[in-house]
C-alpha cells in the first residue's frame, strides 16, 4: 500500500492501519517539496497528486492506495481514481460520528482553511449534522505546528491557543465534538484536548480508513504479520535532524529515502 501526504500527519493515519492490518505492507510518500497542500490551487494539487502517486505505484505496485490528506482527498479522488486500477481511500471529515455522538448538538469542523471552504465539507455537514450547529474552524497554522512537534516534542503553546481561539467563544460553549479535519492534528490530540477542554471529545478518521481499507482489500491474512518492510520518502530535501531516521522506524518503516521512489 501507497499513503501520501504534504508531510508525516499521515502517518496518524498508517498507525491507525497498522493496527488493523499489520500484515500489509506501508510506504509512504511525504511530500514536503508541496507542503502545505491547503496553498496549492486545486488544478495544480491534482496534478501533482496524480503525477507523484502514478509513478510511485509504477515504481512500487502495491494493492491500494490511501490519499492519508483531507485537504488532497477532497479534490484529487476522481482524478486518481480514474489513473488507476487499484481502489484509491482518501480521508472523509468524522463529522457523521461527531454529530450522531454528540448530546448538546453543537459540533466543531477543526481543519484547514481550504477544507473547511470545500464543497465538500458543506455537503458532509448538509448530511449528516443538520440538526447541529456547527462551528467550522479554518486553522492556518496547525499542521505545522504538529510537524513541529513530531520532529522535535516542541510546541508553541500560544501558537496553538490562537489556532483554536474561535473555539472559545462564548456562544459556542456547549460544544462537546471536535472533528480533526486534518490528518497532522492528531499529533497534537493530547494538546489541543487540555485547551478545549474535558467536555470535548476529539474525533479523528484513522480508524475509520482502516476499517475501509480493510473492506476494500478483503484479505483476512493481514490482521496477521509485520508490516515493518516498507519505506518513508520525503521530498523538497532531507529533514536535517539527527534522530530522524529513529523516529521513522518507531513508526514501522525500514528506511527514510529523499526523492521520489525508482523502480527495484
Amino acid at each position: 500500500m501507497w499513503l501520501l501526504d504534504s508531510g508525516i500527519g499521515g502517518l496518524t493515519i498508517a498507525r491507525a492501519i497498522r493496527r488493523r492490518l499489520p500484515g500489509l505492507v506501508q510506504h509512504y510518500m511525504a511530500d514536503h517539496a508541496a507542503f502545505p497542500y491547503g496553498g496549492l490551487a486545486s488544478e495544480s494539487l491534482v496534478a501533482r497528486v496524480c503525477d507523484l502517486v502514478t509513478r510511485a505505484v509504477a515504481a512500487h505496485p502495491v494493492d491500494a492506495v490511501v490519499i492519508a490528506c483531507n485537504t488532497a482527498s477532497t479534490v484529487v479522488l476522481p482524478a486518481l481514481r480514474a489513473r488507476l486500477s487499484i481502489p484509491v481511500v482518501g480521508v472523509v471529515p468524522a463529522i457523521r460520528p461527531a454529530a450522531a455522538a454528540s448530546t448538546s448538538g453543537v459540533i466543531g469542523v477543526l481543519a484547514t482553511p481550504g477544507t473547511v471552504k470545500s464543497v465538500h465539507v458543506a455537503t458532509l455537514i448538509e448530511r449528516f449534522a443538520g440538526d447541529c450547529r456547527v462551528v467550522k474552524v479554518g486553522a492556518p497554522g496547525l499542521a505545522a505546528l504538529a510537524e513541529q512537534y513530531w520532529r522535535d516534542g516542541t510546541l508553541d503553546t500560544d501558537a496553538l491557543a490562537r489556532e483554536l481561539s474561535p473555539l472559545q467563544a462564548p456562544e459556542w460553549h456547549a460544544l462537546d465534538q471536535l472533528v480533526l479535519g486534518c490528518t497532522h492534528y492528531p499529533l497534537l490530540q493530547e494538546a489541543i484536548a487540555a485547551m478545549v477542554g474535558a467536555h470535548v471529545t476529539l474525533v479523528d478518521s484513522g480508524d475509520a480508513v482502516a476499517r475501509r481499507l480493510e473492506d476494500v482489500l478483503g484479505d483476512a491474512s493481514l490482521k496477521q504479520g509485520d508490516s515493518g518492510g516498507g519505506r518513508f520518502y520525503t521530498t523538497g530535501g532531507p529533514m536535517e535532524d539527527a534522530g530522524l531516521a529513529a523516529r521513522i522506524r518507531a513508526e514501522g518503516f525500514r528506511a527514510m529515502l529523499v526523492g521520489e521512489p525508482a523502480p527495484v
